[in-house]
């Protein structure tokens, strides 16, 4: 089979209370994928956050020999929390996002009054 053969396997992990779809794309051939929009949990009443989205898509990555080579976010995302730091501290997996996200963060700084805050992109 050659690369224009090549069928990409796509497996999308639904969290119920952010309504979004996070993704494991992987080359069959070569074991290695991508995570796409991963969720971190977080309960608004608590405030807390978890790794429960997170942990179910390194269980599938390694019940399936998976390499994962990137970790991207498609967006900074106003539904959900970014699970991309702390997979990348799991895998060693660098993290992207579009350079679009600085316009975002400057305008969620001003929001939020984070005087603190690098808007950069540096956190991906």
């Amino acid at each position: 089979m050659d690369a224009t053969s090549a069928k990409l396997q796509v497996a999308g992990f639904y969290d119920k209370p952010s309504g979004s779809i996070q993704y494991v794309v992987a080359d069959p051939q070569t074991r290695r994928c991508a995570i796409i929009d991963p969720v971190l949990d977080f309960d608004e009443k608590s405030g807390a956050t978890a790794t429960k989205n997170a942990d179910a898509l390194l269980d599938f990555i390694r019940e399936n020999g998976l390499e994962v080579e990137w970790i991207l976010d498609t967006h900074p995302h106003a539904d959900h929390f970014s699970a991309a730091h702390y997979l990348s501290t799991k895998t060693g997996a660098p993290t992207a996002i579009g350079e679009k996200v600085v316009g975002v963060q400057k305008l969620w700084k001003a929001i939020y009054n984070w005087p603190d805050f690098p808007a950069d992109g540096s956190q991906w």
